[in-house]
């Protein structure tokens, strides 16, 4: 196997170290030529890293060769394939050291190792004193054996880490499968009051909704009034600043996407060395994995394969793929996404500017097809309201912000400190944004853009749809357990609000149009502008408020958010009721789910655009000056 597209055949160079450090500088004794070793010397220098761990990601050697040099260097052995590891050892901490303890009953050295960069040239200096008890392996393939000898506890701690830390936080808590069926009890007996002929029951029904609906449309229009223009991210930092940057891709049944996945990640300005990408495969989809292999992985990226087990869920994925986060940083980004190019250094130079309180930065995400159907024009609507008005101005409130599904930006840190995702929500950015509040962290929003595709017809629209709402209803009820103690961490102001928020999101969809329909009833038919008595009078005040403020609270954050993401007025607005009535058709059908099927995640098939590999593309060219532009002028 040859080292690299850039190797030299032959050793003649094995005399000349020059200035080369240790840890690449014997790598000319196996034929690497000294323009690569100044090249990677000078890179590694203006990056603060290891020489090897750029040439290794930059592909100008190929890891296995490297780490197959460095056994014998080292005069020990090479593991290339399979090693049996100790029983019962702890998958956690030997990937954080990169060592792992063999079996000695079936192997000939005790300890396995994948050391990079300083650890490297640790080894170096040791010499060849006990190399007879290590093994040496490529740290892609240290991965996948520490997996593989761990996949029962990666398995468990995926799906029930989080149950296991704190059992009020997850949705799969026994005690909290009674809450979809009290809810659904609850959503017809609210329905029953809204068509029922009583006035006493009608009245109550009314004045409870008119209260429900008030509180979620004071938040919104409280963030719509907060919520500043997109501002100038602060300046990047020098290239020796950035940290190791771990971005996990998530994809199940995305063949079709696979190459411009891997494109968008090639688009991003970001030194590859202190790329961390992990890609993370369910085991039975063998497509994909074909598919990013015939695009051509690059070489900081790795298939992550899950371990059989349930749930089958994306937050189930993300926490197989946590342990072996490199990253300082972690961010997440779905098959689609095309990410603007300087993403990642906005939101490591926000980071390194923010407090350390400072859990996750939320990107702006927009939907590029929003003139394929009239449904993806309002969900490019939907998209500008929310993440560049809402969220935002939440954000500016210090107010619980619920997450996007993509381009969260974490502190890898404080993400394992609250134990990672709930692998039993099917929303679980939301839950994750309201348990950052809920344990006294906070979340900005970061002035870059993720650009996705939106469902085009109306199956898999209203899927997508009924998966967030299931979510969402899953969210709440786990919100709702032990008020007392969540108003003590977050106030009471924080926690009212993220609970009209998130009450609104759901009870909006589900009887909005029932809603409406009764007040257009009682305003041309009723008393509502002539009340008859006090009672009455009360009422009509509050559903004219509910009408009046809603519809402003509805249009406001819209016509803002159209303006900021430079969206036009279309034909297709006259079909806004239509829209309306199938958000409400959603949220009925995640409730049927929620009691039937609470756990199962309906999938949202993506297909490549050309046109959006052209476009992201012609964005990065028009970019300033790359890393490598910069780290080649580096003194």
């Amino acid at each position: 196997m040859n080292p690299g597209p850039l190797y030299r055949a032959g050793r003649r160079f094995a005399a000349d170290v020059g200035d080369w450090p240790p840890e690449i500088a014997f790598l000319a004794a196996e034929g690497v030529g000294p323009d690569l070793l100044g090249r990677a010397t000078r890179h590694a220098r203006a990056l603060g890293v290891g020489a090897d761990e750029v040439l290794i990601a930059e592909g100008l050697v190929e890891e296995e060769f490297y780490y197959r040099a460095l056994a014998r260097r080292l005069n020990c052995a090479s593991v290339e394939r399979a090693a049996a590891l100790a029983p019962g050892f702890d998958y956690r901490a030997a990937l954080r050291a990169s060592v792992a303890r063999a079996d000695p009953r079936r192997e000939s050295f005790d300890w396995l190792m994948a050391p990079r960069g300083g650890e490297v040239r640790k080894m170096l200096a040791l010499g060849a004193g006990g190399a007879d008890r290590v093994a040496i392996c490529a740290p892609k393939i240290f991965s996948a054996l520490v997996r593989a000898a761990g996949r029962r506890a990666l398995a468990e701690d995926a799906s029930f880490a989080l149950s296991r830390a704190d059992s009020r936080l997850s949705a799969s808590a026994p005690q909290l499968r009674w809450s979809n069926r009290v809810t659904v009890l609850f959503a017809l007996t609210v329905m029953a009051g809204l068509l029922a002929l009583s006035q006493e029951l009608l009245a109550f029904t009314s004045l409870f909704l008119s209260l429900l609906f008030l509180a979620g449309i004071y938040v919104r229009l409280s963030a719509l009034a907060a919520s500043p223009p997109p501002g100038a991210p602060p300046p990047f930092l020098r290239a020796c600043d950035l940290p190791i940057y771990t971005l996990v891709a998530p994809m199940y049944r995305e063949a079709g996407v696979a190459a411009q996945f891997l494109r968008s990640i090639r688009s991003l300005d970001y030194p590859p060395a202190k790329l961390d990408v992990k890609i993370v495969l369910e085991h039975d989809d063998e497509d994909t994995a074909r598919a990013l292999r015939a695009a051509g992985l690059p070489p900081y990226a790795e298939i992550v394969v899950t371990p059989r087990g349930e749930p089958r869920t994306k937050p189930r994925a993300l926490n197989v793929a946590l342990p072996l986060a490199r990253g300082k940083l972690l961010t997440i980004f779905d098959a689609e996404d095309r990410p603007e190019p300087g993403q990642l250094q906005a939101a490591a130079a926000a980071f390194a500017a923010a407090s350390p309180r400072l859990a996750c930065l939320q990107a702006r995400l927009a939907i590029d097809n929003g003139d394929e159907s009239w449904l993806s024009y309002f969900f490019s609507l939907g998209y500008a309201a929310l993440f560049d008005v809402i969220n935002p101005g939440l954000a500016a409130l210090g107010l619980p912000v619920p997450l996007g599904g993509t381009s969260n930006h974490f502190r890898t840190d404080i993400l394992r400190r609250v134990v990672g995702w709930d692998a039993w929500n099917v929303t679980e950015d939301a839950d994750l944004g309201l348990r950052f509040a809920r344990l006294g962290y906070d979340v900005g929003m970061l002035a870059s853009t993720t650009f996705e595709d939106a469902p085009t017809e109306i199956a898999g629209w209203l899927g997508q749809r009924a998966r967030w709402m299931k979510g969402w209803m899953q969210t709440l009820a786990v919100f709702l357990r032990r008020p007392r103690g969540k108003v003590r961490r977050i106030g009471a102001v924080q926690n009212l609000a993220a609970l009209s928020a998130m009450t609104s999101l759901i009870a909006g969809p589900l009887f909005g149009p029932f809603y409406t329909m009764r007040f257009l009833h009682d305003l041309f038919f009723g008393d509502l502008l002539a009340p008859e008595t006090p009672a009455r009078l009360v009422f009509a005040a509050l559903n004219l408020s509910v009408g009046i403020f809603g519809l402003a609270a509805l249009i406001a954050p819209l016509v803002v958010g159209m303006k900021r993401r430079g969206l036009k007025a279309s034909p297709f607005l006259a079909l806004a009721p239509l829209y309306l009535l199938l958000l409400s058709a959603a949220a009925w059908r995640a409730l049927w789910e929620w009691t039937r099927r609470p756990f199962v995640w309906t999938k949202t098939t993506h297909a490549a655009r050309p046109t959006a590999a052209a476009a992201s593309a012609r964005k990065s060219a028009a970019k300033a000056s790359t890393i490598e532009a910069r780290a080649l002028s580096a003194p």
